[in-house]
């Protein structure tokens, strides 16, 4: 009987703090919070306010329930309501794994035989047919061809999340009529 009277005190206890954790903290007290995110140098917003480039550490801000947004290469990776109590609370501690979106690029040359470089690293080769790299980062990406005439071209790209960008590289030399 004893252990069960322990028990269900236990399971009380446990209730009380998990429902304690539930109310909002109280408004426009001095906070302190810490936020981390993967990637770092990802840009931090609270409560509509920019806290700066991420990590940020033990920035000073107000109590209360705030959005916490973060951008990285004009990607919002993170928009979610958080608790920020005053003080330097250990629960203002904000780490988040963040990923950035991956997107592909879809290479045809000219002349169809060109060995494909993605920012300076060999990717594969277009034998004809034109090439898709998979599972870039989103963000800007310098592709290369260098092809079997000698002669390469080369473009600026931007990958966007979870699309295919489409470039054309002329390595021929000839300059196109406009």
């Amino acid at each position: 009987m004893k252990k069960i009277f322990i028990f269900a005190l236990m399971v009380a206890f446990m209730f009380t703090a998990a429902v304690a954790d539930d109310d909002p903290p109280p408004r426009n007290k001095p906070a302190v919070v810490t936020i981390i995110t993967n990637p770092p140098n990802s840009d931090v917003y609270l409560g509509g306010e920019p806290l700066g480039k991420s990590p940020i550490e033990n920035a000073n801000v107000m109590s209360g329930r705030q959005t916490l947004v973060v951008i990285d290469q004009g990607y919002e990776l993170v928009n979610q309501r958080v608790n920020v109590w005053p003080g330097n609370d250990k629960r203002n501690v904000f780490d988040y794994g963040t990923k950035i979106p991956k997107g592909h690029v879809k290479v045809t040359t000219n002349p169809g035989k060109c060995i494909i470089f993605i920012d300076g690293d060999q990717a594969d080769k277009t034998d004809g047919a034109p090439l898709t790299v998979h599972n870039l980062d989103a963000g800007d990406h310098m592709v290369r061809a260098e092809c079997s005439n000698r002669k390469s071209a080369e473009a600026l790209v931007t990958v966007k999340g979870e699309e295919t960008v489409e470039v054309t590289l002329d390595a021929t030399g000839k300059k196109k009529k406009k």
